[in-house]
């Protein structure tokens, strides 16, 4: 009798017409990310980098005094070779030489003040390279440059890119927070649906809360102006066109529990953020506004992109990676960044002779920007979410048979001379059945001839 293990019968459901691709469901969007929001940010302040964020205050103050002294070319020049500078250093800082030149290593045995020369070191090979790009620049796109004639729309230009700086600000926004939701385990379907109701009245709340700390808080303990019901109304009137912009996405949403609850989260951080972009609007067009308060809030909106640029960047998000932008060079990315950023508002306002109307034209972008992606970018995370769970779902109602087959091989030749192979019923036991027939050791063995007649005359033909 020989015993045949044969491969595991799997069956597939009448529903799947080809084997699906194996796919690990994503339970937690924080576990494909290259950086946390928390190491990122010790990351940005640690003091082996800290000297880049300085110098790029510093520069970006220099270079945004020089626009406004009518010299919006040579300013121009300067934001973009410190730009392009930190752009190109990008890529070299993974390597651990350049790494040792660009970030500081920390000596135990020296002092803050002692450790000031090595901790601003660090910034030589930056300073010089930006240093040669800004010469190169001004000679190729000067006066007496070859391309002379270029240079005077520079400015202009990037100007003009205060646009996509500020769509990218509102796409950084979106990716990183969608990237920041843990996905719930529980992802069954529900036919009764998730109530939006309790969603909506709780983003309501956070509207108002977010309305008053950032306007009439800040404005009641700092300047003591009078209350105000204007800045309710622009954030509530942005709110019910939000909603209204998005409805068909939530009622997708409310079919399964974590469908229904990433985009609840993902509708509280989006509002909020568009929120305070509504109300920075809202303090550019008023008057009573404090020049310093705005300039504040800018300064930390500003900080606040650089930061959601570099998480964005560096983390993996919806499964892909990048070779270019990693942990290791995620800040001098963000400092590139930043330097353009900054030389865009900065020929905006020389241009327009009113920071104001270019601040109010930045949050306007941002505020589409997010509004677009809280539709589009919660349609695509619900139909992720759901193809990972019809995949589990798929793989779950396999039937698998792991029932071993015996065969029993019998000594029977049949007239055409084949060998039958009979199988024994599966409700038969085979574990005492002996291997081979029966013998019968008193028996006497038969020869090979006991059935020959050598009698018989056997005629040799030639």
């Amino acid at each position: 009798m020989n015993t045949h293990l044969e491969p595991p019968q799997v069956s597939m459901p009448s529903g799947i017409e080809q084997p699906l691709e194996p796919r690990t469901q994503q339970t937690s969007m924080e576990e494909t990310k290259s950086l946390t929001k928390f190491t990122l940010f010790k990351s940005l302040i640690s003091p082996s980098t800290f000297p880049h964020l300085l110098m790029l205050v510093l520069v970006c103050v220099l270079f945004f005094t020089v626009a406004q002294l009518n010299q919006e070319q040579l300013a121009t020049y300067g934001f973009v070779g410190f730009s392009l500078a930190y752009a190109c250093l990008a890529p070299l800082a993974r390597s651990d030489r350049f790494a040792a030149i660009l970030r500081y290593e920390k000596d135990p045995n020296s002092t803050l003040t002692q450790s000031l020369p090595a901790r601003f070191k660090i910034l030589i090979a930056p300073l010089t390279f930006a240093t040669v790009l800004l010469f190169v620049i001004s000679n190729i796109f000067g006066e007496n440059g070859i391309l002379h004639q270029v240079g005077t729309f520079l400015p202009s230009a990037l100007g003009g890119m205060f646009v996509l700086w500020a769509i990218a600000q509102g796409r950084f926004f979106g990716v990183a927070s969608m990237n920041a939701i843990r996905v719930p385990q529980d992802n069954e379907n529900n036919d009764s649906r998730f109530s939006s109701a309790s969603s909506l009245i709780m983003t309501s709340m956070l509207v108002v809360v977010m309305t008053f700390l950032v306007t009439e808080g800040l404005r009641f303990f700092v300047t003591g102006s009078s209350f105000s019901l204007w800045p309710y109304v622009f954030s509530f009137g942005v709110y019910g066109i939000c909603v209204y912009y998005t409805r068909s996405q939530r009622q997708s949403a409310s079919k399964s529990g974590a469908t229904h609850a990433v985009a609840k989260k993902w509708f509280w951080a989006t509002q909020l953020f568009i929120t305070w972009h509504v109300l920075s609007i809202y303090r550019s067009i008023d008057s009573a506004s404090d020049d310093a308060l705005i300039f504040i809030e800018e300064l930390i909106l500003m900080i606040v992109t650089v930061f959601l640029a570099i998480w964005a960047l560096t983390s993996k998000g919806e499964g892909s990676t990048s070779e270019l932008f990693t942990p290791e060079n995620a800040l001098f990315w963000g400092v590139s960044f930043g330097y353009a950023y900054a030389g865009s508002v900065a020929m905006l306002t020389s241009v327009m002779d009113e920071i104001r109307l270019v601040l109010i034209a930045g949050h306007i972008l941002v505020v589409i920007t997010v509004m677009h992606s809280q539709k589009s970018m919660l349609e695509t995370k619900i139909q992720r979410i759901d193809s990972d769970r019809n995949i589990v779902h798929s793989i779950e109602k396999l039937e698998v048979n792991k029932q071993p087959v015996v065969e029993k091989a019998v000594d029977r030749t049949t007239q055409e001379g084949q060998l039958e192979l009979s199988t024994p019923p599966e409700s038969e036991p085979i574990e005492n059945e002996s291997i081979g027939d029966p013998v019968d050791w008193n028996q006497v063995p038969e020869t090979l001839g006991d059935d020959t007649d050598w009698d018989d005359e056997v005629e040799l033909i030639d």
